[in-house]
């Protein structure tokens, strides 16, 4: 019997990029082997969950190279059909500034009702969210316009008031695989 292809849970997240270096991290649904351009490293498990780190080296400065991420062999990342652009390391450029994007609030604007409104008194009520607005925005730029850096403060770390649809999302998440 072939074992089942092992699955991104949540990730890849690029938890580090440097000059000629960077880090990706994923958590899957079992034990398997991340590879990420050509480096590779085995899962490791806390409490019932699986999490890869892949430290990639021997990238170019300067540079905006597309990855991909593949578990056991097989990639699973990009999903096929995504209608987002490839995803990419953007190595620093030694001697160039950092630009960093940074929030406290996951909602944005129109700060109106009913987009103000708690979700309890209206479904569209804190519907409209920072971090998607970002995505839209970076999606239509070209890498090198794209901020260095993520700086999340606030809400969108205990996420006390989440949009229903991602309540809804973290209620269907299995527990303790």
């Amino acid at each position: 019997m072939t074992p089942a292809l092992a699955h991104v849970v949540l990730g890849p997240l690029l938890r580090y990029v440097g000059d000629d270096a960077a880090t990706v991290w994923v958590e899957t649904d079992r034990a398997c082997t991340v590879e990420v351009l050509g480096c590779s490293s085995p899962t490791f498990c806390v409490a019932g969950h699986h999490y890869g780190f892949v430290c990639v080296s021997g990238l170019e400065s300067g540079a905006c190279v597309p990855y991909e991420v593949h578990l056991d062999g097989e990639r699973c990342w990009p999903l096929a059909d995504s209608r987002f652009p490839a995803s990419v390391i953007r190595t620093r450029t030694p001697g160039q500034p950092v630009r960093l994007a940074f929030g406290s609030c996951r909602v944005t604007l129109p700060h109106k009702p009913p987009y103000t409104l708690r979700k309890d008194r209206d479904d569209r009520g804190r519907e409209v969210d920072a971090l998607l607005a970002l995505v839209e925005r970076l999606r239509m730029q070209p890498p090198h316009e794209w901020p260095d850096a993520l700086l999340l403060l606030g809400d969108q770390i205990y996420a006390d008031q989440v949009s229903p649809a991602t309540e809804r999302l973290i209620e269907g998440t299995p527990r303790g695989k």
